[in-house]
């Protein structure tokens, strides 16, 4: 795990989308998470799987993390 102070764990934020619904989401979780632990927060179902994420190329947009079909930053 990542630790950013003495005693705080940092996790990942994970893209998924629901093969129940066709709803895609982002879920701040453990990495050792497994796909068929994830519940889809608009359907209920353990459907979903990860996406590819979107990566920062280091540029100034500093877009805000989306829920819902825009992924990150409702692109």
């Amino acid at each position: 795990m990542f630790r950013h102070r003495e005693g705080d764990f940092a996790m990942p934020f994970y893209e998924y989308v629901c093969q129940a619904c066709g709803k895609d989401f982002v879920l701040l979780q453990s990495m050792g998470t497994k796909e068929e632990e994830t519940v889809c927060p608009y359907c209920s179902e353990r459907r979903s799987r990860k996406m590819l994420s979107k990566f920062s190329s280091g540029g100034h947009d500093h877009s805000v993390c989306g829920v819902g079909s825009g992924g990150w930053g409702g692109g």
